[in-house]
């Protein structure tokens, strides 16, 4: 998709890309092999072609940060799959406001074959290391939450290409938290670590720090739990925007879902559950229906 892209071009919006396109300039090397479409002024095409070669020459040395930085964010889905091979998925946790300086308590990273955690006290510094081997960063609402507390904590300076899930989704007219927008497609999660949401999170943390035996277990299996769904969201956004297209392009499958290996204490949800007053509503959510996954 990246290479029928003309937007990150200058001048070129989203009326200007589907004249292109309706005029047989289905991908850059057809748009420079053709004569000048008639859409474009001559200093237009001159600036769209000059731009075109960079691009090729950008694509050629891997840099999908050049595209990033040129696309508008709902439109950044489109260097999937080109530049996937090296994606990591990501997802933290904090201690939240009501704990004074919010700091970070757990990064969850997935790279499509297994999920990595990183927790404060024990190996939080190591990501800032790891991180670099990937091209592609995948997250939801991470623009504004996830990447600046990274950079503000760990001072890692995350020049990587971002897909913030959370802009072509709205795009495509879902908006809300991550778990409303899973619903919303008819993504249901099982078990009970599914109740629970960010201030869980943080109170599961309260938990870990008094000595409280599985409330780390039960954070981690939570963290991953969103983290490894980002793979499906953006494979849902992918193929939605693809159909839409006026030439034919193959969808992508959604991958399955990784083990994940950490358990959960049903115990401790139920508590957290009531300290935060969500209530458990309904058969489904009774979280004595369920049995950890240990």
């Amino acid at each position: 998709m990246l290479k029928r892209t003309f937007q990150h071009i200058h001048g070129i919006g989203e009326k200007t890309e589907k004249r292109l396109w309706a005029e047989g300039r289905t991908n850059w090397e057809e748009f420079l092999d053709l004569p000048r479409p008639t859409v474009l002024s001559p200093w237009q095409y001159d600036l769209a072609c000059s731009e075109l070669e960079r691009s090729l020459r950008a694509v050629d040395r891997r840099d999908a940060r050049y595209f990033s930085d040129k696309l508008l964010p709902q439109l950044h889905w489109r260097l999937y799959p080109e530049f996937g091979q090296r994606i990591a998925y990501l997802d933290i946790e904090t201690t939240g406001a009501l704990a004074g300086i919010s700091t970070i308590t757990v990064i969850g990273l997935y790279d499509g074959e297994r999920p990595r955690v990183y927790v404060q006290g024990r190996d939080l510094s190591r990501f800032a290391g790891e991180i670099e081997e990937f091209t592609l960063l995948v997250t939801y609402n991470g623009k504004l939450f996830d990447l600046p507390f990274l950079r503000r904590e760990l001072g890692v300076s995350l020049e990587q290409a971002h897909i913030d899930l959370r802009f072509p989704l709205a795009a495509l007219g879902y908006k809300g938290g991550l778990k409303k927008i899973e619903q919303s497609l008819g993504l249901e999660r099982e078990g009970p670590v599914a109740l629970l949401d960010g201030w869980c999170a943080v109170l599961l943390w309260q938990y870990h720090e008094r000595g409280e035996e599985g409330a780390l277990e039960t954070l981690l299996r939570y963290n991953l739990e969103d983290v490894i769904h980002l793979p499906t969201l953006l494979a849902v956004v992918y193929n939605t925007r693809i159909q839409r297209l006026p030439f034919f392009l193959p969808q992508i499958e959604c991958p399955p879902l990784p083990h994940i290996p950490f358990g959960f204490d049903s115990a401790l949800i139920s508590r957290v559950l009531t300290e935060t007053g969500r209530g458990v509503v309904g058969e489904r959510s009774t979280i004595a229906n369920f049995s950890p996954l240990r």
